[in-house]
């Protein structure tokens, strides 16, 4: 077994972890409840953003996570807290059905991995590169382009991610599509990636927006809302 303890787990699992239908990590949405280690038993407790969280969407995470604990040499349970609109029993099965057949993830593997590179390239474009130039990088260009710093590693990471998701080579041109088909006409496919940003971003502002009314604290009664005794 790996020497890792419970909070490198939480910490790695928050930045690696990703929800296919947003793009976003698990740490960005903040549904990790608890992280538990007990000898080579990984315990994940993990909390919906809203009760009709995407099912889908959820199992793949729960997916990727028993994929990190075995990287580990460890074995995972996933808890989702009872505030999905499907019955655990039923999410369980749809997790061990996505483990033996990942492809039902194929459709929102292939939109975060658009929007990811879309992303990688509209900063390639803010740095004053051009089309011509960008058609010529190849992924290990990327690093030096992209700039240092936080965000230009999330960028790096998520692009990386959906490649690995997708069965893409983490080396060779940056230019291809999630079939691995050379992008040729750049102008075009980022018109249809811009789609696809558009409508993530609202699916993903929806999720944080909705998760932060439906797990808010009820507020304490203020001075104000107490009855008038009519004085």
């Amino acid at each position: 077994m790996a020497s890792i303890d419970a909070e490198q787990v939480h910490r790695q699992i928050a930045e690696r972890i990703r929800d296919p239908a947003v793009n976003l990590t698990i740490g960005q949405l903040g549904i990790i409840r608890d992280v538990a280690l007990t000898g080579d038993r990984l315990t994940v407790r993990l909390r919906p953003c809203t009760p009709d969280c995407w099912p889908l969407a959820m199992a793949g995470i729960a997916r990727s996570i028993r994929r990190y604990a075995a990287d580990h040499g460890l074995t995972a349970e996933i808890e989702v807290e009872p505030v999905m609109l499907l019955p655990e029993a039923e999410l369980q099965g749809m997790v061990h059905d996505l483990e033996r057949n990942p492809t039902h993830l194929r459709e929102l593997w292939t939109r975060s991995y658009t929007v990811s590179l879309l992303t990688i390239l509209t900063q390639l474009q803010v740095r004053g590169m051009s089309d011509d130039a960008v058609a010529s990088l190849e992924m290990a260009d990327l690093p030096a382009r992209v700039g240092s710093g936080a965000l230009s590693a999330r960028m790096l990471d998520a692009l990386r991610h959906w490649r690995r998701e997708l069965g893409l080579p983490n080396t060779g041109p940056l230019l291809i599509d999630a079939d691995g088909e050379p992008i040729a006409d750049l102008p075009r496919w980022r018109r249809t990636a811009r789609l696809a940003l558009i409508s993530q971003q609202t699916y993903g502002a929806i999720c944080r927006d909705t998760r932060d009314a439906y797990h808010a604290q009820p507020l304490a009664p203020s001075d104000s809302s107490a009855a008038s005794d009519g004085r």
